[in-house]
């Protein structure tokens, strides 16, 4: 029997790292195979590392995370997960869950509390930040770092970077001919459109263009 621990993160600079995950699972299971999504948020559907765990694991096999939502931060994607692993006869455990039979009736009802709490969780933290922004933008000003589609100008306005904001163009007509997110961000390098750092652009960074746009 095998136990694999899965950790992951939307943003570098988030808490709980990485880092941190790695080493909150391999304490409590030493012989744990890491896989990790790095820059995926907790919405995403989209998860290599955890669907090549899932790829994987057989009847007797444990998946580790440190806290339910780094499984998910939407209630019917950690259910999804739950029972794809469970099909497979292996079993989804949390570091922050009950000491108790996973199958237990109570632990099941705070599983689905705590899948319900992240995705309230995930969804005020959207809200926050949308009337933050919503109210920086109104004025104007820049908000964090420079999004992609604009440059800073004077007095520390935003204005549209043409040539960004033809990327978005672009990408907003490949999702509406079904393309993902990461045939996008594939097709977006192969033209040589880059973030602000210089680096090829990710999936998440595509969502984030689309969402902001």
């Amino acid at each position: 029997m095998a136990t694999y621990g899965y950790i992951r993160v939307s943003t570098d600079d988030q808490a709980l790292g990485l880092k941190a995950q790695r080493s909150a699972i391999l304490a409590k299971h030493p012989d744990a195979v890491i896989e990790a999504d790095q820059g995926v948020s907790g919405a995403d559907p989209e998860r290599p590392a955890l669907l090549k765990i899932i790829a994987v694991v057989q009847k007797g096999d444990t998946v580790v995370v440190v806290r339910r939502d780094r499984l998910a931060r939407d209630y019917v994607l950690a259910a999804l997960f739950d029972r794809e692993v469970e099909k497979r006869g292996a079993r989804l455990v949390s570091l922050d869950g009950p000491n108790m039979d996973p199958d237990d009736p109570t632990a099941i009802l705070l599983r689905v509390q705590q899948d319900g709490y992240a995705q309230y969780e995930r969804a005020m933290i959207r809200m926050r930040t949308r009337l933050a922004l919503k109210a920086k933008k109104a004025q104007g000003l820049r908000v964090g770092s420079v999004p992609f589609g604009f440059s800073l100008g004077e007095g520390g306005r935003l204005v549209e970077n043409p040539a960004e904001q033809q990327a978005i163009a672009a990408a907003k007509r490949m999702r509406k001919r079904g393309k993902s997110l990461r045939e996008i961000a594939t097709a977006l390098d192969r033209k040589g459109i880059r973030n602000k750092a210089g680096k090829p652009l990710a999936a998440q960074s595509v969502k984030q263009m689309l969402v902001a746009a």
